[in-house]
């Protein structure tokens, strides 16, 4: 079961990125020869209005073949080829056309990030900052669970010092490192002290105190204040990209600098996150998790690497300088190169995954 969530969450990714590619290209004038379900080899196919509509048999995401992608032979020259040809080829059309049918994936699936958040908050409510800070997550074995600190506790006070942010509880957390601390805990309408040993060297991730802190409440909305819930959607997606945009800068940075990128998961990694949140969290967790994944593919997909969407637009970009369309042949070799680095990346995420699931 988790599989097929996961085979079908991710589908619907990546069909959703081709599909901004395709609803772009026919904005623009451009025929788009094929728009498939799953890759091929082809299971079934319909040929509607020109594009054929096709069912494939690898079961993730789907592709749009647009007519004139790859440039022509040096044999067809634009005087041999007729105006109707030329005019639904991507080649031949303005680079600005063909910037906004590159960036088009880019943009669905940002907006499919937007949609889910804005889903999820809708239902569970917006969050809203306030002056407490709650417990939202307790580790294993942690002196915060030994002494029963439990998760959506609240923390009024440290060694009688009240608190109303996460940074006040952590500064007079280190301040205490390798004694103890004494928090003023609210619970369910009730109230107690608890005596908790603050770690001098804790586990990485854990903390000292082994809890995850916010001051954040989920705030239930009425139907007719959806609009909050969309302005959440745009928060959290900008949030991510941000987020990810960052770690995908230090990924690279790593690789450069000739060392094997840590913290970085591939498909195997994405895939044990899915059943570890569904199992843990619940099936709407699962569709937030994804509504991430979506946003990681947009930054993924713009930059401006060779064989991704920001590598052509590179490409585009330079013809709208130059006036001028890229050597063929020069273009070929760089997505090439590009391919085989990418390639080698997937190999190493995935390596790098199994590694972890074999030792852990």
């Amino acid at each position: 079961m988790d599989l097929l969530i996961f085979v079908l969450a991710l589908s619907i990714l990546v069909l959703v990125h081709e599909f901004g590619h395709f609803i772009f290209a026919i904005k623009s004038g451009i025929k788009v020869e094929e728009f498939g379900l799953g890759l091929p080899p082809r299971i079934w196919g319909k040929k509607i209005g020109g594009t054929i509509y096709s069912i494939n048999w690898l079961p993730l995401g789907g592709f749009c073949k647009l007519y004139g992608e790859d440039p022509p032979s040096p044999e067809a020259t634009e005087g041999q080829m007729s105006q109707k040809k030329m005019k639904g080829s991507f080649y031949y059309k303005s680079p600005w056309q063909k910037f906004i049918v590159v960036i088009g994936g880019v943009l669905m699936n940002l907006l499919l990030a937007i949609l889910v958040f804005t889903t999820v908050y809708l239902i569970i409510g917006v969050p809203v900052e306030t002056d407490r800070v709650k417990i939202v997550a307790v580790a294993e074995n942690s002196p915060a669970m030994e002494a029963g600190i439990k998760e959506g506790d609240w923390i009024k006070s440290v060694d009688g010092t009240a608190i109303s942010q996460g940074h006040e509880l952590i500064e007079l957390v280190d301040d205490k490192k390798g004694g103890e601390i004494s928090l003023f805990v609210e619970r369910e309408n009730m109230e107690e002290t608890i005596v908790l040993e603050v770690r001098e060297n804790p586990p990485e991730n854990e903390g000292r105190l082994g809890v995850a802190i916010s001051n954040v409440e989920m705030e239930k909305i009425k139907w007719y204040e959806f609009y909050k819930g969309i302005g959440a959607g745009f928060r959290e997606a900008y949030y991510w990209g941000r987020i990810i945009a960052s770690g995908v800068v230090g990924m690279l940075s790593q690789l450069f600098s000739g060392s094997v990128p840590k913290d970085v998961s591939g498909p195997l990694g994405i895939y044990e996150a899915t059943s570890s949140i569904k199992n843990n969290q619940g099936m709407l967790a699962v569709i937030h998790f994804f509504g991430v994944v979506s946003v990681n593919l947009a930054v993924v997909n713009i930059l401006p690497l060779p064989a991704l969407d920001g590598g052509r637009l590179l490409f585009i970009i330079y013809e709208m300088i130059t006036k001028k369309k890229a050597k063929q042949s020069f273009e070929a070799i760089v997505n090439n190169i590009g391919m085989i680095f990418l390639l080698g990346l997937i190999f190493l995420v995935t390596f790098g995954d199994i590694v972890r699931m074999i030792t852990r």
